[in-house]
């Protein structure tokens, strides 16, 4: 059991401990540092994304850019360009307003050592074959781990097949290190208060694990009927089961048909109630919470306060799994599928329409519910149910019949700012445009909003400033046309004015839409409160002191009378830059410190952008030259991997061509460029290197350019080490250790191990 991690990304935390493949998982490390692709395969159930978790944790250490766990689940209609945008969410994957996903996902790896592992592939064999030919065609660095009861037919794919875990013989001597004994023991020690195998019920254990014929879920399914039965009725019944099976087909019991068999006996130990739940829990993508269960599955026959226990029931048999806090759950992807087997043969479509209808009025709630205080929790909200959102607005769009109600659901998520906090601006462009472009382009408020608010993000994303000028023009013109203030087409107007031409006259719409969006009451709180965000920062930019000062605290107490966190971090910013420009710089940096502490608090993925530039700004004014470069350098690298061009909005680049020549003139052209060589490949790097003072990373110090790999193996050998101990320390197969060293040669252009040793030893001197 694994804990799904919200933003995807990492290796899940494990829930439970793994239990056996020992033999399996040397072989995989062994082929992982070797093989570009390869594909784990074999029955439902039989733990296939299990050992992927483990293997990927085992060797994380071997990539210089880590592992990246992407589950797949919320690509199920196979569409590739939704197939990219999850694998770059997933990924952590700096989004570019300007190429396609998949061109964005090939450029973001292409330099780069990662682990890639895709889980559950077989819903969409031929497009995560198309995307994965062309990580492996442009990215050598890169290695790919996929889960997939299907091949996916990839040259260089190595195909492993996950077999059931190894069962004693029906007259084996009692012997524990059995993997499917191992399994069973752990797991029902943990279940079971008290038991233990012994002498007596030993042949009933392996009575039990030669039915389930060690299929590690249907083991785990198996141990829930002990909490309720001794082992030996468990094996008993499970010889009527196995007897049903074989009496209804002649031919040899395969692995899949032992686990169909086994889920639906699990099944038939389900309450009504669970059973209908089951069935309804499967329209879920990436999770679900209590409150979607009941809105969603309550109903022609199960009430609504009975939706409850039923989850608790499926919780207690391990149909349904939840994570470390209980506040969301999911079924595993075996289970999932039997639920929608389940659904389709009630008959019971209309729960995915009950399903589409919830993420609606969500997308409407969390849009309309902003009320300082509360901030943080419903960008949180959003995050945990993108899985979801995403099917829900593909489904919709693709609906002639309900495309309108995609339009208006893109909107009300663009609204939500998550796109923004998370940092995937140029997937709400992508909502945005599909959903125009399958609606009438009639003139009505709804899509001159959505036209704006793409306008908006192309703005930020740094697209050429001529299209994103035609856009405003659209939307202005079909504000015109409805008669009416379009509060989004004022805002944007103003955003074009202050940011693209850096004209102070926006400042004034940006005050208008401010109001505008005011007169529309707490619905469009959150748009009020933007437009305050942003019509502040324009004062500050663009303003005098007496402008910029009293807007600056003016904002700063309102955010405070909120209790806005995202606010908070924005009002931060706006004092210090006004100290730094007209007051204390020195003091301006602890202001905008702790804006930056708020924004990695509530894991803001855009106003770090902002913030640690202003650093450099601060620094600059307070002549420090060196710190200046380095803020400045950090700001850099992550408009760079992110995409969003901070460097290139009018007003802010000004001050920063300001920010750099003093600096300059402190250090000197070549100290400078020596201190704005920071890389950051990340936020969160570049959070560390700010707020923890963590080093930033000097690959000039190692010889050669080695990446930090291949140095961990070149200290090592320099030790004394060989390949397999080298391999055992870094948890790392030898033929890895081989080809880390290959590399190692070729850079440092010298040919054996006594060379590298010998240099590696001068080097110390």
């Amino acid at each position: 059991m694994t804990e799904r991690a919200a933003g995807g990304g990492v290796v899940p935390r494990a829930l439970s401990s793994f239990v056996g493949r020992k033999d399996l998982l040397a072989e995989l490390r062994r082929r992982i540092g070797v093989a570009p692709l390869i594909t784990l395969t074999g029955v439902g159930g039989g733990g296939k994304t299990r050992l992927a978790l483990e293997l990927a944790a085992q060797v994380h250490r071997a990539y210089d850019d880590g592992v990246r766990v992407v589950e797949l689940a919320s690509a199920r209609g196979g569409d590739p360009e939704l197939l990219a945008q999850v694998v770059l969410s997933a990924v952590g994957v700096p989004d570019q307003a300007t190429t396609t996903p998949l061109e964005t996902l090939v450029d973001y790896l292409r330099p780069r050592q990662v682990l890639l592992v895709l889980d559950n592939c077989e819903h969409l064999v031929e497009p995560v074959a198309q995307l994965v030919r062309a990580v492996l065609g442009a990215a050598p660095g890169v290695r790919v781990l996929a889960t997939s009861r299907a091949r996916l037919r990839v040259p260089g794919e190595v195909l492993v097949m996950v077999p059931p875990l190894d069962v004693p013989a029906e007259d084996a001597p009692m012997d524990l290190d059995y993997e499917s004994v191992a399994l069973l023991v752990d797991r029902a020690e943990a279940s079971v208060p008290g038991w233990r195998v012994t002498p007596e019920n030993w042949p009933h254990v392996v009575r039990v694990l030669r039915r389930v014929s060690g299929i590690p879920l249907a083991i785990e399914q198996a141990v829930v009927r002990m909490r309720s039965m001794p082992v030996a009725l468990l094996a008993d019944r499970l010889d009527d089961v196995m007897r049903v099976l074989t009496a209804n087909d002649t031919t040899a019991v395969e692995h899949h048909q032992t686990m169909a068999a086994l889920i639906d006996w699990s099944h038939a130990h389900c309450t009504p109630a669970e059973r209908v739940l089951w069935a309804r829990l499967s329209v879920f993508e990436g999770g679900f919470d209590l409150t979607a269960a009941e809105d969603v599955c309550a109903g022609d026959g199960l009430p609504s306060d009975e939706v409850a226990d039923a989850l608790a029931g499926l919780l207690d048999k391990s149909i349904a799994l939840p994570s470390a806090d209980r506040s969301r759950y999911h079924l595993l992807e075996p289970l999932r599928q039997h639920g929608a087997a389940r659904l389709r043969a009630a008959g019971e479509q209309h729960v995915r329409q009950r399903h589409q209808d919830h993420f609606r009025r969500e997308a409407a709630r969390l849009a309309e519910s902003f009320a300082g205080h509360n901030e943080a929790a419903l960008l949180a909200a959003v995050d945990a149910d993108m899985a979801n959102h995403r099917v829900v607005l593909n489904d919709l769009i693709r609906d002639p019949a309900t495309a309108h109600a995609g339009l208006q659901m893109s909107v009300d998520l663009a609204r939500t700012r998550w796109y923004t906090y998370a940092g995937r601006l140029p997937e709400e462009r992508l909502w945005l445009g599909r959903a125009l472009a399958a609606t009438p382009p009639t003139a009505d408020p709804l899509r001159a909003s959505a036209i704006a608010l793409d306008a908006w993000i192309a703005l930020c994303l740094g697209v050429e400033r001529e299209l994103v000028a035609r856009r405003v023009d659209e939307a202005d013109a079909m504000a015109r046309e409805v008669g009416g203030p379009v509060p989004a087409v004022t805002f944007v107007r103003g955003a074009y004015a202050v940011l693209a031409l850096g004209a102070i006259e926006g400042v004034e719409l940006l005050r208008q839409a401010h109001e505008e969006f005011g007169a529309l009451g707490p619905a469009f709180a959150v748009d009020h409160h933007l437009a305050h965000i942003l019509l502040t920062v324009s004062l500050v930019l663009l303003g005098s002191r007496d402008q910029a000062e009293p807007a600056a605290e003016e904002f700063y107490a309102e955010c405070e009378r909120l209790g806005a966190q995202w606010g908070i971090s924005w009002a931060h910013w706006c004092r210090g830059v006004v100290q730094t420009r007209w007051g204390d710089p020195v003091g301006a940096l602890d202001v905008l410190m702790e804006g930056l502490r708020v924004q990695r608090e509530i894991r803001d993925k855009w106003g770090p952008l902002w913030s640690i530039e202003a650093l450099g700004w601060a620094h600059s004014r307070a002549g420090d030259g060196s710190a200046a470069a380095r803020m400045l350098g950090l700001a850099h690298g992550l408009h760079r991997v992110t995409g969003v061009r901070v460097d290139g909005l009018v007003p802010f680049a000004w001050v920063t061509a300001q920010a750099v020549a003093r600096a300059k003139a402190v250090l000197g052209d070549d100290e400078y460029a020596r201190a704005y060589a920071s890389p950051a490949e990340s936020v969160e790097q570049a959070l560390a290197v700010v707020l923890d003072e963590v080093p930033t990373p000097e690959p000039d110090r190692r010889p050669g350019g080695l990446t930090p790999a291949e140095w961990n193996v070149a200290k090592l050998v320099g030790d004394g080490l060989s390949n397999p101990e080298v391999a055992t320390r870094l948890v790392i197969s030898p033929a890895t250790v081989h080809t880390h060293l290959t590399r190692i040669y070729r850079k440092l252009d010298i040919t054996n191990r006594h060379q590298l040793i010998t240099l590696l030893a001068s080097m110390a001197d």
